[in-house]
Parts: C-alpha cells; structure tokens; sequence
C-alpha cells in the first residue's frame, strides 16, 4: 500500500493575539471617534479588568493588571502566580468586564460632548419639533437630533402646542446628570425677543442698531429699547419694517398675542423711562440710584 500523504495542518490562532488585536482596535476606534486618549482607555481597562479578577477570585491580594501597549495583550498577575486572563471563564470575565468599560467610556464621552456643545449655545435661538408630552413639559426635537424639554414655565401663557408642530426658543440651560443631558429652552425668557429682532432685522445683524435693553411679559407686552450709530439710521422705524412687515413677523411667532414696545434709547433715565410708558403721562421722575429704583407720577 503506497504510504498515506501527510496533510497540512493550519496551526491555531493565537486567542491572545488575536483577542488583544480586537482591543487595539477599539481603543483606536475611541482615539479617532470621540478623541479619548489611548492612555486613558488601557487604564480604564486595566482598572476595570482588575476588579473582576478581584470579584472572581473573592479576594484582593496582589492582583497586578497591565495591558501591553504594543500588542493589547492583557497581562494579569497575583501574588507570584502569573494569571493568563484571556483563557477559560476568566478570560470570558477580563472580555466582559473590558467591554463594559469601553461602553461607559463611550457613554461617558457622548454625554460630555453633547453638554459641552450645547453649553456653548445657551442664549441661541433654535427650532425643533414637538416630539411628545411629559406632563406640562414638551419634549423637542432638535436639529441634530437631541431632545430638549421646553416647561411649562418657559412656555408663552396661552399657547398650546401639538405633537409635529414646529417651535422656535431659545436655550436657556443644560444640565448634566449621570449620563443624561437636559437641554433647557425657553419662550417666555427676554432674550427670546431679543434674538427674534437679531435674526429678521438686518441692521441690529450686521451691528448698525443695538438693543439695550429689554423688558418682557410673556404672552402680554415687551419693550425693547434700541439705538443707531448711524443718524441717517431710524433705530425705532427699521425695527418696525415697511407697514410694520418686520414687527408682524416677530409677533406672529410669540403667538399673536403680545404686544411689543420700541422704545428709542437715552442715556438720561428721566428721558427713557417716560419714553417707554407712553401712552401713559409721567410727569416727573425721581431716581434712587443706591436703592436701583426710580419713583414716578
């Protein structure tokens, strides 16, 4: 009988190698993704693969963890005993417990992004759509599809929304807790109108007209007052636009219902305070400058 041929053998992949492979992968993928320091990522890790091999063994004597950062390798000892922590059910416990971490991580860094971005719009005028209600709370949809809770305290009194309807606000907080971030907007704050007359008046845009100031009641009347560094420039008659065009538009989207006042500014709070209760009469005007009051009739 002619001799059996001798068959090739494929040799066994090496489960550390290969496992260690999959972890410099995913730290990687953390570094370009949401800009985390490998470092970072390896102690976490370790720190984390540490813990499990303490809970798995019951104590905490000894117990060394690193991860060698060429090969993701994942190198345990205890005492003197050299723990292989890629094999048998520690090495099913030293996977779960590293992606848990990277998990955490990811969670972690997603919610910090998100706040830091969203901090640095607070006062921005945005719009949304109502998603649903949480008892007087609507939930928003934003444009890159966070959620943010308008209140009912920051809603103009007297509007009623519907689930699909379209809201502009302004964000007026974020807040941060556990892994949730609250985005907080706001209809009823003053800077709502001030950031309507920024966006459809283009003279207070490009810096020609400034606001000064402005006093709100939501829902019933606001007063802005505002002034030109251009004397060719009518600060009270650009706000109100043509056959008052650009004021119609900001009061239909407060809802119809409020009643704005443009005041022209004077330093000489004598001059402006009569200036902005007209129609009313003042008389004469008493200032108490240490109380921040004024007196009139």
């Amino acid at each position: 009988m002619p001799p059996k041929k001798k068959t090739a053998t494929t040799p066994k992949p090496d489960e550390r190698a290969l496992a260690g492979q999959e972890l410099l992968k995913a730290v990687q993928t953390l570094e370009n993704e949401k800009n985390i320091a490998p470092e970072t990522v390896f102690s976490a890790i370790e720190r984390a693969v540490r813990l499990a091999i303490e809970k798995h063994h019951g104590d905490e004597e000894d117990i060394v963890v690193s991860i060698n950062r060429q090969n993701g390798v994942i190198l345990a000892q205890k005492g003197d005993k050299i723990l292989d922590p890629h094999s048998g059910e520690l090495g099913r416990i030293a996977a779960q417990a590293a992606k848990q971490q990277m998990i955490q991580m990811f969670r972690e860094e997603e919610s910090n992004s998100l706040a830091d971005r969203w901090d640095k719009r607070k006062g921005e005028l945005v719009q949304g759509t109502v998603q649903r209600f949480e008892g007087g709370k609507a939930v928003v949809a934003l444009s890159d599809k966070s959620e943010a809770i308008l209140p009912r305290g920051e809603q103009i009194p007297g509007e009623a929304y519907h689930v699909g309807d379209k809201v502009k606000a302004v964000v007026l907080e974020v807040k941060k807790q556990a892994h949730r971030v609250q985005i907080i907007l706001s209809r009823a704050h003053p800077d709502f109108v001030r950031r309507l007359f920024e966006k459809e008046i283009p003279e207070i845009y490009d810096g020609t007209i400034t606001i000064k100031a402005v006093a709100r009641e939501a829902g019933h009347r606001s007063k802005v007052a505002v002034s030109s560094i251009d004397m060719k420039v009518d600060c009270v008659g650009a706000c109100v636009g043509m056959r008052g065009s650009r004021i119609k538009t900001i009061v239909e989207v407060l809802g119809g219902g409020e009643r704005i006042d443009i005041v022209r500014w004077n330093d000489s709070l004598q001059v402006l305070i009569p200036a902005s209760l007209q129609p009313a009469e003042v008389n004469e005007v008493f200032l108490y400058p240490r109380l921040e009051r004024a007196v009139f009739w």
